[in-house]
Order: C-alpha cells, then sequence, then structure tokens
C-alpha cells in the first residue's frame, strides 16, 4: 500500500504547478439543460486564456503536449490504482497538525485522468479512454479515505469531475457491457455517509491532545513582585492590564483549563450524536431537517483559549472549502451524483441490448439495477425524460428539494449566483442534471454569446491598461521632471573628506574593485574611484557612457554598480531614480563601462552618480554611493519605461512624450540585422503619442524573434526642430 502511495505521489514532481497546466471543464453547460461535448470539437478552449493574449483558443496538439510532459508517472498510477485499495500513511497522532500533502495528488490525478480519457476519446483509442475512466472511478471509490473533513471534501469535489468525465464517456455507444458492469459495480461500492461521525470523533481526540500537549509545557517561573513594581511603575494603566491579564492567565491554568476541556469534550460527544443520528436518514429532506446539518453549531468558550483559536480557524477554514454549503449537504450532493451514475450506466447497458432507452426508469430493474433509482434529495425517482433525438435527461432536484425541470446554471451564472449565495445564502436556483448532448444550433447560438463577450471582455481589457500604463507613465514622467529640478541642489552639495575608507572582507573597498592594470601605483580613494567619466562614442544621445577606472571583472558575481540620476540627497538607497534602462559592458583596458540609455529621461540637465554594492558568500553588504558630475542630454522625446520590453502575444508599445504640444513622428521597426519591417506615423497635438505595434511586417509575416530594433524621427513644427533616435 505504501509502494501504491509513493506511485501515485510521483504524478507530483512537478513542483511549478499541476501535472496538466491546462484543464477542461468536462460538464460545459449550455442553455439549461444541455453540454458540450467536448471530444468531439475541433479546438478546445484554455480555460484561464486572455482575449488580449491570442484569445482562449488550444490546438488539440497542444493538450496532446502538455499531458504527454507527465506520461509515464501517470501511467504508472493508473496501474496502481487499478490493483488495489488506495490508502496512506498518516502520522494521526498529530491530530489537526496532521500533514496531508496527498489531497493536492489526488485532486490533480483526478483532473488529469479527466484530461487523458478526453484526449483518448478525441483520438478513438478506446482502451486508453475506459482505462483512464475507470482509474478516475476508483480514485473515488477505492479510497480508504482518513476521518477528516476536508478529506471528504475532497473526494466529493473528485466526486464531481468523475461526474462530468463519465459523462463525456458515455455519448458514444461503442462501450461493451462488461465494462459499463465494471464501472457500475464501483459506484455501487462506494456510500459517502459511512463513518462520517468518525470525523467528529477525531476531531474531538485531537483537540484532547492539544490539551495534553500544553500540559506538558514547562510553565515560566512568575516575575517577582518588586520586578513587576519596576516593570510598570512608568505606566500605571499598563500595569493594570497586565496585571488582569496575568491574573485571567493564572486562573485559567490552575482551573479553567480543565472546565474547558470538559466542555470541549462533551460539545464533541454530541455533535457525534447529531452526525451518527443525521447520516441513518433516508433522504437530504429528512436529514436536512435533524440539528446540527445545515447549521453548523460552534464551540464557544469563556476563555480566549489556543483551544478556541484553532476552532476559530478550523471554521473560517472549512467554510471556505464547502463553498457556504454545509458539511452534509456536499456529502448529499455527492451521493445524488452518485445515483445518477448508476442509473445512467444502467440506461446506457439497457441501450446496448435492446438499441432503445426505456420508457421510463421502472424498465432498468431487476435486469440492470436492483430497484428503481431513487433521488437522494427527496425519496422520489430520479427525474428521467427521453428526448426527440434519442438521448436522455437525467437528474435529481438538488439540496434545495425544488424540481425546476432539469435546469442547471451555465458556469458564468453559477458563479454569480454563488457569490449571492454567500452574501444572502439563497441558493442557486438549479438541479443536478446528467445533460443532454448539446445540439448545433444551441452551440452555434452558445459560441456567438461566447465571442461577443470575449470581445467585450478584450475591450475592456485593453482600455484597463492603457488607462494603467498612462498613470504608469504620468507618475514616472512626473517623477523624471520633479528629479530635474533638484540637479542644481544635488551638484551643489558639498562631500565630507578627511573621513575613513571602507572596509570590506578586511580590505579597502577601493583596493577590491580598483583596476590596478590602469592605475598602477595609484591609490584612488573610492570616491574617485566611483567618479564617472563621460566618454563620447557617437552613440550620443540616445546612449551616454560612462568610463568608471574599476575592474569589470569585479561585477560579474553578486557585486553591483549603475548609474543613478538626480538621486533624492535625502535617499539612503535610491534604485527608484533614474538610469533604470543601462547596460555595462567591459572597455578594452578591463575598465568597467555603463552605458545610459537616455531615451527614457527627459532632455536636460542632469546629475549622474555611481551607486555600488559589495556582498561576500555570508550576506554581508556594503552600499556606496559616488559623487555627482553635470550631464546634459538632447533627445527630443522621452519614452516611457514599458517600451524597453515586448509581450509576443501583445504586440510593441511605443508610448513617449515630447517637449512641444504638436509633433509629428515616424517608428521604423527593423530586424537586428538592419531589415525593414514596418513603418509606423502619425501625429500629436497633446505632447505625447501612444502606438502598439502587432508585430506583423509590412509582407505579412509576424516578428517570432526575441529583439527587434527601432529608429523614430521626431519633427516639431512650432520650434522646426527635427531628429533621429535610435528608439526602444
Amino acid at each position: 500500500m505504501r509502494a501504491r502511495e509513493n506511485i501515485l505521489k510521483a504524478t507530483a514532481s512537478n513542483q511549478s504547478g499541476p501535472p496538466v497546466p491546462e484543464q477542461q471543464n468536462l460538464l460545459e453547460i449550455i442553455g439549461t439543460n444541455s453540454a458540450l461535448v467536448v471530444w468531439k470539437q475541433a479546438s478546445l478552449k484554455r480555460m484561464y486564456g486572455s482575449p488580449l493574449e491570442g484569445g482562449n483558443e488550444m490546438t488539440w496538439n497542444d493538450f496532446r503536449n502538455s499531458l504527454a510532459e507527465n506520461r509515464v508517472q501517470v501511467d504508472a498510477a493508473c496501474d496502481a490504482v487499478l490493483s488495489n485499495p488506495i490508502a496512506f500513511n498518516l502520522a494521526t497522532r498529530h491530530g489537526s497538525d496532521m500533514l496531508l500533502p496527498h489531497l493536492a495528488v489526488l485532486k490533480n490525478l483526478t483532473q488529469t485522468l479527466g484530461s487523458r480519457l478526453m484526449l483518448a476519446l478525441h483520438d478513438g483509442d478506446k482502451e486508453a479512454a475506459f482505462t483512464n475512466l475507470l482509474a478516475a472511478t476508483r480514485l473515488v471509490t477505492a479510497w480508504k479515505i482518513e476521518p477528516v473533513e476536508i478529506s471528504h471534501l475532497i473526494r466529493f469535489a473528485d466526486t464531481k469531475i468523475v461526474f462530468g468525465a463519465t459523462w463525456q464517456a458515455l455519448q458514444t455507444n461503442n462501450w461493451a457491457d462488461d465494462q459499463l458492469a465494471r464501472l457500475q459495480k464501483e459506484w455501487e461500492s462506494v456510500n459517502f455517509f459511512t463513518n462520517l461521525q468518525e470525523i467528529v470523533a477525531f476531531q474531538r481526540a485531537s483537540r484532547i491532545a492539544a490539551y495534553d500537549y500544553d500540559r506538558q509545557e514547562i510553565m515560566h517561573p512568575s516575575m517577582p513582585f518588586g520586578e513587576f513594581l519596576r516593570e510598570t511603575w512608568p505606566n500605571p494603566l499598563n500595569a493594570w492590564q497586565e496585571f488582569q491579564s496575568l491574573w485571567r492567565q493564572r486562573a485559567y491554568l490552575q482551573g479553567g483549563k480543565y472546565d474547558e476541556e470538559k466542555e470541549v469534550m462533551l460539545f464533541y460527544r454530541d455533535r457525534e450524536i447529531e452526525r451518527r443520528d443525521a447520516v441513518q436518514a433516508a433522504t437530504w429532506m429528512q436529514m436536512r431537517q435533524l440539528p446540527g446539518v445545515t447549521n453548523e453549531v460552534l464551540f464557544q468558550s469563556k476563555y480566549n483559549s489556543r483551544i478556541q483559536m484553532m476552532e476559530n480557524l478550523r471554521r473560517r477554514t472549512m467554510t471556505l472549502q464547502r463553498q457556504g454549503f454545509s458539511f452534509l449537504g456536499r456529502a448529499a450532493d455527492a451521493e445524488a451524483e452518485r445515483r445518477i451514475l448508476l442509473a445512467a450506466l444502467a440506461l446506457e447497458r439497457f441501450h446496448a441490448r435492446h438499441g432503445v432507452y426505456p420508457q421510463t426508469l421502472a424498465g432498468l430493474a431487476p435486469e440492470f439495477l436492483n430497484t428503481v433509482p431513487v433521488d437522494f434529495m427527496d425519496g422520489q425517482p430520479l427525474r428521467y425524460q427521453l428526448a426527440d433525438d434519442g438521448h436522455f435527461l437525467l437528474y435529481s432536484v438538488g439540496l434545495d428539494c425544488v424540481d425546476d425541470g432539469g435546469k442547471v446554471l451555465e458556469r458564468e451564472d453559477r458563479m454569480s449566483e454563488l457569490r449571492e449565495f454567500r452574501a444572502t445564502g439563497v441558493a442557486p436556483r438549479e438541479d443536478i442534471v446528467w445533460p443532454l448532448p448539446a445540439g448545433v444550433a444551441a452551440m452555434q447560438q452558445h459560441q456567438q454569446i461566447q465571442t461577443a463577450a470575449q470581445k467585450r471582455q478584450a475591450k475592456a481589457e485593453e482600455a484597463r491598461q492603457k488607462h494603467y500604463l498612462a498613470e504608469i507613465s504620468d507618475r514616472e514622467w512626473q517623477q523624471s521632471l520633479t528629479r530635474q529640478s533638484r540637479v542644481s541642489k544635488i551638484l551643489a552639495m558639498k562631500r565630507p573628506v578627511g573621513y575613513p575608507e571602507p572596509t570590506f572582507k578586511g580590505q579597502s573597498a577601493g583596493s577590491l574593485i580598483r583596476n590596478a592594470e590602469v592605475l598602477g601605483t595609484n591609490q584612488l580613494s573610492l570616491d574617485a574611484l566611483l567618479t564617472p567619466r563621460q566618454i563620447i562614442t557617437g552613440k550620443e544621445p540616445e546612449d551616454i557612457t560612462f568610463e568608471l577606472p574599476i575592474r569589470y571583472d569585479s561585477f560579474v558575481t553578486n557585486n553591483i554598480v549603475f548609474p543613478i540620476v538626480d538621486a533624492d540627497p535625502e535617499e539612503e538607497l535610491p534604485f527608484d531614480c533614474g538610469g533604470k534602462v543601462y547596460g555595462r559592458k567591459r572597455a578594452t583596458n578591463g575598465d568597467c563601462l555603463l552605458v545610459w540609455h537616455a531615451i527614457y529621461d527627459p532632455p536636460g540637465r542632469h546629475a549622474v552618480q555611481i551607486y555600488l554594492a559589495l556582498e561576500d558568500k555570508r550576506g554581508g553588504t556594503l552600499y556606496g554611493i559616488g559623487p555627482p558630475i553635470p550631464v546634459t542630454t538632447s533627445n527630443l522625446c522621452q519614452f516611457s519605461l514599458d517600451c524597453a520590453n515586448y509581450d509576443p502575444e501583445v504586440g510593441a508599445r511605443f508610448h513617449a512624450r515630447l517637449p512641444e504640444k504638436n509633433g509629428k513622428f515616424s517608428i521604423e521597426c527593423l530586424t537586428t540585422n538592419g531589415l525593414h519591417l514596418a513603418t509606423l506615423a502619425g501625429s500629436t497635438s497633446n505632447a505625447e503619442f501612444n502606438i502598439v505595434w502587432n508585430l506583423v511586417a509590412d509582407d505579412g509575416h509576424r516578428l517570432t524573434g526575441e529583439t527587434f530594433n527601432s529608429v523614430v524621427q521626431i519633427t516639431l513644427p512650432d520650434s522646426v526642430l527635427s531628429q533621429t533616435l535610435r528608439g526602444p
């Protein structure tokens, strides 16, 4: 059994995420009572696809490739699940602190098997489809489950996944009777209400274990009264509050703790009796009338103790996991689905033997079922309707016990009603449905609705992004102007003199970074080493290059050196001050060259300083900022930082601000080899332009490389100025 446990856990070896990155909705409702046969579709939908990033469509080949990443481990898991019962070796002595790492494994594995089933059905691989379906089923039916509420909730959730997977599988009539009978036998073997009272018993035992643990802790001796007075004398009010707190704690430890422990035992005894009586009810309609079924009784201690904190935490956690429903309500939901599955499998066996479905469910007994399948919710036969096209609708009335005619909500509507349910307590009005397969007309209408919704979402997302980027750019440009206003103040500041040279790793910082091959015996101070010297390279005004007499090789590890522009003198670590786009390279003489891409800062006068950070393996760090030097840039436009990179799915943005309101621009996009790709042109009357290139070249081909260049032509009609710049 432990060997099978290890095989199952191996399916979660990829720690970066679930085994399948793109899970499919196995029961996508269309209309009120029909669902999409996903494996018959030409393509799939990404569950979380973005309209701005190529939409949510996914090819079957992409889906196949994603499933192949973990194929060997999942194949082994299938064999293990089909061989024997499943159980996990748990440290139950830890009580409420017991780790349950297998729950995520089982949930992800169930989803993965459902996805593999869909792919096998699409590919016509009948044997693989059945193997995956049976394995997914046994993850529910063969699990020897531990007495923990969250574990049962996971099994209920997995039941819903397998419910949808089985519906997809039964949309073909190619199954043999022995295959259907085996699935039916699996669902006949499980009882979702067995030993549910043991969950409460385990909770009680866990709480008592927590009290035992507390008693084993060594109590710290009380503070002597004289010391207590000295500590609290300056603030009498705090002294009184501290005294009350200590008094309450001592009273709790000397007697209250034992009273509370007795109350906890009695509380959980009563809850266990309620649970025992509830699970004996024949229907949900009877069960929901019993105490503690729909309205959970909560333990309330008169002490502000650790046990009460544990109860509060458990209550919040379980409320989230149950999605607003009661625990027994989730169990009843799973039981109704189990009975629908049994009836659906029996109907398919009937169809395989007789060529048609029966007129009523009574025709299934006793040939395929011992009795007519009954709805657990109200004790009446499951609702069953034959459609004109030869398919059938099968459903339970659901937790509200109201027959809505087989109505089930689409995903968006259901999510909306669940949010309202959590806020108001009014449950969604729907049944638990084995739906009809959606017809062509229903799918076309559904697709039109989905396409319109996606277009609205895309427009809304594009507008939101534009607004967000505009805010970011405005803030960046305003910061740039604010920084420029203090350039004179920065340049006029006097650097302290005569302070000792900082040391690092037992040596002066300067000796660790100086380029001895160039400086020779000339021992420059750290300030001198960090004073940049602007050199002319011919790439101005876009790129401003500085040379520092420090070894370039000093900064190939964790050490850092970069330019900062117009830094606030009051900031100790001015990370957000200009110079955000820069490069670093090695000079021929071994010096360090820093290249400031000035097109991301406004034109004009600036104060440039060099920031230094030296780090060692033990985490020690030395920070330093060199003296400022004046630098004047002459670029006619300032690009926003979001232009420095582009998203291959969305496109490349050119967002810039000009020094005058009226301006014209022309942007030529080029390959890194200088070949023409596309030209973008336009004008502005508000000193700003913001356009996106969709990465499609003039010849119709889409750019696939990671880098491209741009040349920007700026013309300012009012001042008759023009400039050609190397752009982002």
